[in-house]
């Protein structure tokens, strides 16, 4: 006697699924490809690095590069010539900018081209790549190399800027570069020659004008002492005391105008509407008897108004008479405000005209009156201003001549010193003792990091190529929860022989505790719909539906439940074989043609496990699972099973899966990882849950632990867990 609950009615008319199918996501887990790569990733570095090596021999044969470099160092400049050191330059920034200038001038192309009609340099080795078949050097091409190859640099936080060149030929090198430093060093001897020269004939041109000027000026202040007989000092200090009262009257004066013009022109602004009338000008005009009359009109019409609005409401006639006639009185003493207010504004504007009119009368008259002072004053000091004014040129005169002198000494005391030029060769060019180009230090590294990097790019490429169903991962999305996760018998590490019956034959296993796993979330999902009958399929033939239902059919029936296994699978019936029972004798397919009962169709497979095949051959007929026939059978077992697990064909290959989706309450999908694509599951899943019967969720069976290791220590510690 069956001790589960009554079946509850079945509603079929909407299905009763997981909610609206996603596309099905993808996670790409780059620590997992790093794991699962690794000894791959290791033969690319060294792959990579030995490919590495065979390059360095191969370009140091066909392509050997050799560098050398001439070192300049920017000599500060000469302040005087009698220091005996240079001073040191101002700044970082100074040295940087004469340092990025000067590497710039050394790559001048007029300076290459006298450095290529060297003939050292016509006769090196790179010069020959620029002959003619008639032996004609080809200058320009010669210097349009050059131009490409070297390069100068400026060294930072230093004194030093250096020029680089790179060639084929290691002899060329010094020949090269020493022949550039030297031109360019005998360039700016020339420039700094030429330049002390302009120099010292400019300053001797101008200490002639000068000595011709003094004395001119000498003879000219001798005549005008004794022409004016200027023996003592004219001023009048009356006259000056006299300017000083009527200048500080001119400032007060114009300090009124000011003043009066200012107030004028507010007040016409205030007349014409560019400014608001002040506070003032609002208040004093709100003191007009006439304006204080309308005032107390406007207040009593307020007031009435009130009244009114109080004694009768808003709608009353008496409050809109009242309320038009405080409108108006507002209005009238609005009108009279601004009359008033322009009448007081314009009497203003008469005042400060008025004002102003009157100050700058008055500013005129000690304007002028200055000017006759002024005129005094100046007619009394003109000979002495003159005369001193003749001085003072002198004297400076005499100054001017007195530092051109000292300029023309110091010029020539600094074209003799050494050290007064820009720029001097610190460390000449000498023949290179290796290549630059290639070094084992830099192929060895660029290789393994080339082979890394292939190898990487191979490996993320396949992950991202491939759209199989690998990792827990890979159904994320794919429109059903995950129940649980089987691994393969070989990554089992109890040893386990076999998938189907592992919990009653090896029950210590890995694989009999992640059934048992799995089987507990099933079992939460039953309770929580009422189910009782559920239909496993899978997507693909080899899915290990069989052997994920047997498993689960023992553990269910280990915790006291009374379960049918009914072999649904007309085309490739298995469960036969692994329950060992007779795969030719009747069975399903049989009771729904009607040719034996229910009853006779069972077999015992253990205390609370019994059994139904697929029924003989020719009973097996695919469209009986579309028959109410399924519907009685089903109701039939529930009278004296708690559950029952049917087996079915993969259903891609075949449409009975879905049939019979339609005819149970819940159904599970098993997955086989490293099989079956995302998107077969995702649309599996999505026709599943348009059927009647509840996706309960997905089984992922068979995942490999060489991707990337993460289910193997679990299953070590599972089973020695289990082993105590």
């Amino acid at each position: 006697m069956s001790t589960a609950a009554p079946s509850r009615p079945t509603d079929r008319s909407a299905p009763r699924g997981a909610a609206a199918v996603t596309q099905p996501g993808f996670r790409l887990d780059p620590i997992r490809v790093l794991r699962q790569n690794q000894w791959k990733i290791i033969l690319g570095l060294v792959i990579g690095a030995t490919v590495g090596v065979g390059a360095h021999f191969v370009l140091a044969i066909v392509y050997p590069r050799y560098s050398g470099g001439v070192v300049f160092e920017l000599q500060a400049a000469l302040d005087n010539p009698n220091d005996a050191m240079p001073k040191a330059a101002a700044n970082d920034d100074v040295v940087e900018r004469q340092g990025q200038t000067e590497a710039l001038r050394v790559l001048n192309r007029g300076l290459l081209e006298r450095v290529v009609q060297n003939r050292e340099v016509e006769a090196t080795v790179w010069a020959q790549g620029f002959r003619d078949p008639s032996g004609n050097f080809d200058s320009g091409a010669a210097v349009d190399d050059l131009e490409e190859d070297l390069g100068a640099v400026y060294l930072k936080r230093t004194q030093y800027f250096k020029l680089v060149w790179t060639t084929g030929e290691k002899a060329d090198i010094p020949v090269v570069l020493n022949r550039i430093a030297d031109t360019y060093i005998e360039v700016n001897a020339s420039k700094d020659a030429a330049r002390f020269g302009q120099n010292l004939t400019a300053t001797d041109l101008r200490l002639a004008d000068l000595e011709t000027t003094l004395g001119n000026l000498n003879l000219e202040i001798g005549q005008f002492i004794t022409t004016n007989n200027m023996t003592g000092d004219n001023y009048a200090a009356d006259v000056v005391q006299r300017m000083e009262d009527t200048s500080r009257r001119i400032n007060e004066t114009k300090r009124d105008l000011s003043m009066a013009e200012s107030r004028r022109d507010q007040t016409n602004s205030k007349l014409n509407g560019r400014l608001d009338p002040s506070q003032d000008d609002v208040r004093q005009a709100e003191e007009d008897p006439v304006l204080m009359k309308l005032s107390s009109s406007m207040n009593d019409a307020d007031v009435y108004r009130e009244s009114m609005m109080t004694k009768f409401g808003v709608e009353h006639p008496e409050f809109r008479n009242a309320e038009r006639y405080a409108e108006a009185a507002r209005r009238e003493h609005a009108t009279e405000l601004k009359k008033i207010l322009n009448r007081n504004l314009s009497a203003d504007l008469k005042q400060y005209t008025d004002m102003a009119e009157s100050q700058s009368k008055l500013l005129q008259d000690y304007e002028k009156d200055y000017a006759e002072q002024e005129t005094r004053l100046k007619q009394m000091t003109a000979d002495f201003s003159e005369l001193e004014a003749k001085k003072d040129q002198r004297q400076r005169l005499q100054e001017q001549r007195s530092k051109l002198l000292d300029l023309k000494m110091d010029l020539t005391a600094l074209k003799a010193r050494e050290d007064a030029k820009a720029v001097r060769i610190e460390a000449r060019a000498m023949t290179p003792r290796e290549m630059s180009f290639p070094q084992l230090k830099m192929m060895i590294p660029l290789g393994a990091l080339l082979g890394i990097f292939l190898t990487l790019g191979v490996a993320f490429l396949r992950e991202l190529l491939d759209h199989r169903v690998r990792y827990t991962s890979d159904l994320i999305g794919v429109g059903g929860r995950l129940l649980g996760v089987v691994p393969d018998v070989d990554d089992d590490p109890t040893g386990v022989k076999r998938a189907e019956n592992a919990i009653r034959e090896a029950p210590q296993s890995v694989i009999a505790e992640s059934i048992r796993q799995s089987t507990s979330h099933i079992l939460k999902h039953v309770r929580t719909g009422n189910h009782r009958t559920i239909l496993f399929v899978g997507g693909l033939p080899s899915a290990g539906v069989t052997a994920i239902l047997t498993n689960v059919a023992e553990s269910i029936a280990s915790s006291g439940r009374r379960v049918l296994v009914v072999d649904a699978d007309f085309r490739r019936p298995g469960l036969s074989a692994a329950f060992g029972v007779d795969p030719a004798q009747a069975g399903f397919g049989d009771v729904l043609a009607g040719k034996i009962p229910f009853a006779k169709a069972i077999a015992r497979i253990g205390d609370s496990i019994d059994f139904v095949g697929a029924g003989t051959p020719e009973s097996r007929v695919f469209e009986r699972l579309s028959t109410s026939a399924v519907d009685e059978f089903l109701a039939k077992a529930k009278e004296s099973y708690d559950i029952i697990l049917l087996d079915s064909p993969p259903a891609i290959v075949a449409g009975d899966s879905l049939v019979l989706a339609g005819k149970v309450e819940a159904t599970v999908l098993v997955v086989r990882a490293f099989q079956e694509q995302r998107g077969l599951v995702a649309r599996l899943c999505s026709q599943l849950n348009e059927m009647p019967s509840q996706l309960l969720g997905l089984v992922l069976n068979r995942p490999r632990n060489t991707a990337g290791g993460y289910f193997r220590k679990n299953y070590e510690v599972m089973a020695g867990y289990a082993k105590g």
